[in-house]
C-alpha cells in the first residue's frame, strides 16, 4: 500500500470513529511540525521584511498554547474532597481555542493577507501603536518606571509620525486618520471578516469563535452549556473533538502559510515525515 494512502486511511478512520486518543496524538504531531518549520526560519537565517518582525514570536507562542490545549484534552486529575477526579476542563479548552482563533486571524492579517508589503508595514505600525498606547496608560510611581514610560511615549510619537507618511493614511478621511493615530483595536479589520478571507468561510470556526467568547468572558451561555455537557449528557467527547478539529485546521493552515512565504521553510517541510505532511495537507483543506 502507498505510504500516503495508508496515512490518509488512518486519518479518515480516526476522524469518522471519533478516536480522540489517535486524533490527540496526531494534533501533537502537527504542533511539533509547526515548531520544526518555525525553527527553520532561525536555522536558515531568514532575512525578514519589517512586517514580519513578530513572526517567530507569534508562531512559538501559538505552538506553546497548542501544547497547553493538548494537555487539557488529556484530562485533569485532582482530588475533590475525598474523591479522585479526572475530568476534561472544556471551559479552559474553549477559552484557549478562542485565543488561538484570534491569534490565527491576527497572523493572517499581519503576514499573509494578499495586500502589498507597504500595506502590511502600515498594519504592523497600527498594531504596534495600539499596544504602546495601552501600555502607556499604566500607572507608574518609581523613577525607573517613569523613565520607561517616557521612552514609550517618545516611541508613540515616532510611530505616529511614520504612520502619517503612508498612502493609506493620506487617502483616508479626517475621521479615519484620527482613529488610525489612536487605534482602539490592534486590527483595522474585523476578526470574522479575516476568518472568511483566510479560507475558513465553509467551516463552523467563525461560529465557534463567537460561541467560545461566552466561556472566555464567563457569560450566561457558558452556564447553560455546563449544565448540558456535565449534568445531562455527562460526556465531553463531542465538544472536545470539535475543538480539537478546529485547532488542527488552523494549525495546519499556519504551517502552509509559512511554507508558501519562505523557500527555506518549504525545503524543511519537504523533509518532514510523510505522515506529518499528509496530516498538514488534509487538515489545511478540511473545510475548504
Amino acid at each position: 500500500m502507498d505510504e500516503r494512502v495508508k496515512y490518509l486511511k488512518e486519518l479518515r478512520n480516526a476522524y469518522k470513529t471519533k478516536d480522540i486518543v489517535t486524533q490527540l496524538s496526531d494534533f501533537k504531531m502537527i504542533t511539533n511540525s509547526l515548531f520544526k518549520l518555525t525553527q527553520s526560519l532561525f536555522d536558515n537565517n531568514e532575512k525578514f521584511k519589517y512586517f514580519y518582525t513578530e513572526l517567530e514570536n507569534k508562531y512559538f507562542r501559538y505552538g506553546i498554547a497548542n501544547q497547553s490545549i493538548a494537555k487539557l484534552m488529556g484530562g485533569n486529575k485532582f482530588k475533590l474532597i475525598e474523591l479522585d477526579i479526572k475530568i476534561t476542563d472544556l471551559f479552559s479548552i474553549f477559552s484557549l481555542t478562542r485565543m488561538q482563533i484570534e491569534s490565527y486571524a491576527l497572523m493572517f492579517y499581519l503576514f499573509y493577507e494578499g495586500v502589498t508589503a507597504t500595506e502590511k508595514d502600515f498594519r504592523y505600525d497600527i498594531y504596534k501603536l495600539n499596544g504602546l498606547i495601552k501600555q502607556s496608560k499604566f500607572k507608574v510611581k518609581t523613577e525607573i518606571s517613569i523613565g520607561k514610560k517616557n521612552k514609550i511615549l517618545e516611541e508613540i510619537e515616532t510611530i505616529k509620525q511614520k504612520i502619517t507618511q503612508y498612502e493609506t493614511f493620506k487617502n483616508s478621511s479626517e475621521k479615519q486618520q484620527k482613529e488610525m493615530l489612536n487605534p482602539k483595536k490592534a486590527m483595522l479589520n474585523l476578526s470574522r471578516e479575516l476568518l472568511t478571507k483566510s479560507g475558513l468561510e465553509s467551516s463552523r470556526i467563525d461560529e465557534m469563535w463567537a460561541l467560545y467568547s461566552n466561556y472566555a468572558h464567563s457569560e450566561y451561555i457558558s452556564d447553560r452549556q455546563f449544565n448540558s455537557i456535565y449534568k445531562i449528557n455527562k460526556s465531553t467527547l463531542e465538544e472536545t473533538i470539535l475543538a480539537l478539529n478546529i485547532n488542527s485546521i488552523i494549525t495546519a493552515k499556519l504551517c502552509i502559510f509559512l511554507c508558501n512565504s519562505f523557500e527555506g521553510v518549504m525545503k524543511k517541510y519537504n523533509e518532514l515525515d510523510t505522515k506529518e505532511r499528509v496530516h498538514i495537507e488534509i487538515w489545511n483543506k478540511m473545510y475548504n
